[in-house]
């Protein structure tokens, strides 16, 4: 189904990821000095950095995935225990953010060292200003990344958030839904998600597939329910 004010939450997360890792290119810059000397990053900055960004992330996310969990109840019209569905929602969120964070160290970290030690000489070879320096970091903090991220993440929990809601219905009425892969169905659609349009899912794999991936999720109920 279409994830309830997708583009609204897709600005709020992109904002709050802008903001938070353009604080941390400046505090990335600040530790190398000027001039920029690598030895100055201590090993702290990768163990726990990007805290602030999952405390802005979280409550984003956890909201994306509260809204699309009551869209998904009110189209089914079958009820759950709210109060104890927001604190699933809560736990998936302090834990998933916590991962989610964790993984753009993960991932960013080999990618920044390796961007750091090709341009960091440019500043002596070159003659870099520190601002060109910046500028050339900014693939990694700057608001393509932040986009990219929002779009990824905002797919994620909710879906996330429709599954958590099918599984309370499972333990309400031990049934329980099919979900199909559904794409936008249209121009954007790209090889990795086109062929699975409208087809159950059957391997657990579920939307995102891929970054800047925007496919939902339909849910029917097993066809024998229907006879």
């Amino acid at each position: 189904m279409d994830i309830v004010d997708r583009s609204e939450l897709e600005r709020k997360l992109a904002r709050v990821l802008s903001k938070g890792l353009r604080a941390e290119m400046s505090k990335l810059l600040d530790l190398l000095g000027d001039p920029p000397d690598l030895s100055r990053v201590p090993y702290e900055y990768w163990q726990t950095g990007w805290r602030n960004i999952q405390r802005d992330v979280e409550p984003v996310l956890v909201d994306t995935f509260v809204r699309q969990a009551e869209s998904l109840m009110n189209s089914v019209g079958i009820g759950a225990d709210w109060a104890h569905f927001n604190v699933i929602a809560a736990d998936w969120g302090r834990t998933y953010t916590y991962d989610l964070v964790r993984g753009i160290k993960g991932t960013t970290r080999s990618a920044l060292e390796k961007l750091l030690q090709k341009n960091v000489p440019g500043y002596f070879e070159e003659g870099l200003t520190s601002k060109e320096l910046a500028r050339r970091l900014e693939p990694q903090f700057g608001a393509v990344r932040s986009e990219m991220i929002a779009v990824t993440e905002t797919t994620r929990a909710a879906v996330e958030g429709e599954r958590a809601y099918v599984q309370e219905l499972v333990k309400e009425t031990g049934r329980e839904m099919v979900p199909i892969w559904l794409t936008a169905n249209d121009d954007r659609v790209c090889p990795v998600c086109g062929p699975r349009n409208e087809k159950p899912i059957t391997n657990g794999q579920f939307p995102p597939a891929h970054p800047r991936c925007r496919c939902g999720v339909g849910w029917e109920w097993p066809k024998e329910v229907n006879k």
